[in-house]
């Protein structure tokens, strides 16, 4: 073998392990941020003080101790949990997200701590009241597809996972709440992926006929009947994180799955008969679904709903 050969090989050869070592170091920077957050969040955890057995839904006179939390992060505004899965967070609002959207919200990168990271960390949208809650309070997440996070919501398009999941506790900081959830939908982030429209389920003010279109549009799309009703005045919670249903071939579609629920109510039973739940067969998709799986599209020629403001 001449020189010029054994050169190129060599160079080849060191190009090679550079790529290792820089993949093996973005895997060892991503595994070291997955467990600096996973630790962080277990001290917080540890922390928090949780309702005895007789404080459930709604408990005027418990009020939350989350002196702690706060202590150490004063844009926490309540702590959620899904019982049986990983969902256990404090969730924050950042005062000045309204000026993020162009880039993503503050804690779409940031933690508990304000430290960058792309898991984030779980917040309410910034257009929500925190202390007296909206008619739709929505909370984002990243779903880190590794248990952090939101990464358990994914798994409700699965029937048989809500069935075993269907209470959602998120509390503020001033009351206890429990969530009995009603609908899961799958829908586009970009007006692309369904003939230009995006559904806007991001919207705090559910009332009149912005509640009727709201509810009429979840109807449809949900990919399973709960037996929960809703009523106009129930207070909603809404959670939002992204899910790979639709990716086509390798390619990440931006697509989120969406979990509806309400509060429980006053005097309410809050178990649920889960034996009422039945598949939806024939829910409304993004467009993107009907040309992932080469279908006709029953719901092309349906009316967009936007929310009516003011």
């Amino acid at each position: 073998m001449d020189n010029k050969k054994k050169i190129v090989k060599t160079v080849v050869l060191v190009i090679c392990v550079l790529v290792f070592l820089v993949s093996a170091g973005f895997i060892g920077w991503h595994l070291y941020d997955n467990y600096k957050n996973d630790k962080n969040l277990d001290d917080l955890r540890d922390q928090v003080t949780e309702p005895t057995t007789a404080e459930t839904i709604i408990i005027e006179e418990a009020k939350p101790d989350y002196s702690d939390i706060v202590a150490k992060n004063d844009e926490t505004v309540g702590w959620i949990t899904i019982p049986g899965t990983n969902i256990n967070h404090p969730v924050l609002q950042h005062p000045d997200d309204a000026n993020y959207p162009a880039s993503g919200n503050y804690y779409l990168k940031h933690t508990f701590e304000k430290t960058y990271s792309i898991y984030g960390a779980i917040y309410m949208d910034y257009r929500n009241d925190a202390v007296d809650l909206d008619a739709n309070t929505i909370i984002h997440g990243h779903n880190g597809y590794n248990g952090t996070n939101f990464s358990d919501l994914a798994e409700y398009d699965d029937i048989e996972f809500y069935k075993e999941h269907p209470i959602i506790e998120f509390n503020t900081l001033e009351k206890y709440y429990k969530w009995k959830i009603y609908a899961v939908f799958i829908t586009n982030a970009e007006k692309k992926d369904d003939n230009g429209y995006v559904f806007n389920y991001v919207y705090p003010y559910l009332e009149g006929e912005n509640f009727e279109g709201y509810l009429n549009e979840i109807n449809k799309r949900s990919l399973y009947t709960t037996g929960v009703d809703i009523r106009e005045g129930d207070k909603l919670l809404t959670l939002s994180t992204c899910c790979r249903n639709l990716d086509i071939t390798s390619k990440h579609e931006n697509v989120r799955i969406v979990v509806v629920a309400r509060a429980v109510r006053y005097g309410e039973d809050e178990t649920v008969d889960v034996s009422k739940a039945y598949v939806n067969e024939n829910p409304k998709y993004p467009q993107l679904y009907y040309r992932k799986y080469g279908l006709v599209n029953p719901y092309k020629n349906d009316e967009h709903w936007y929310p009516r403001e003011g």
